[in-house]
């Protein structure tokens, strides 16, 4: 579902692009963060792990 929703953005997501970001096997570029983030409603600094850190 995430691949097909980011494929509408405009991005060429497939299963396994979603698989490799998982398991740290492929890099993200903040463009992508910020897609992805807007799909779950919530902060690229959330999905990072930096939201509320000083």
């Amino acid at each position: 579902m995430l691949a097909a929703r980011l494929q509408t953005e405009g991005f060429e997501f497939t299963d396994m692009t979603i698989l490799r970001i998982e398991q740290g096997k492929r890099f993200v570029p903040n463009y992508e963060i910020v897609t992805i983030a807007n799909y779950f409603h919530v902060s690229a600094d959330y999905l990072l792990g930096t939201e509320g850190k000083e």
